[in-house]
């Protein structure tokens, strides 16, 4: 029952972003034009930008733990070096 449910709203949202309208207008390409950025120079500042705010923070993250793999082949993970693994949660 749950599933049929789901399956109408997600049609019925579906539906109604296909044919909905679009309350801001499309870019042109005069527009984009007008910038005279190249796409690859407007995704290397893009690639910049985000590497340089967040860098530090994902080295610190990803440095902070520590996984290995259980001999029934699941994923454990710990915080930093020292404590007791636990296992990862399956997802669903």
């Amino acid at each position: 029952m749950l599933a049929w449910i789901m399956a109408l709203i997600m049609t019925l949202v579906f539906v109604s972003g296909i044919t909905g309208m679009s309350t801001t207008p499309a870019p042109s390409t005069a527009q984009y034009a007008a910038d005279n950025i190249s796409d690859d120079d407007e995704w290397e500042s893009f690639h910049s930008e985000a590497y340089a705010e967040h860098s530090e923070a994902f080295t610190a993250l990803f440095n902070g733990y520590e996984t290995r793999w259980a001999k029934n082949g699941r994923l454990m993970i710990r915080n930093g070096d020292s404590g007791p693994y636990k296992f990862v949660k399956r997802g669903q």
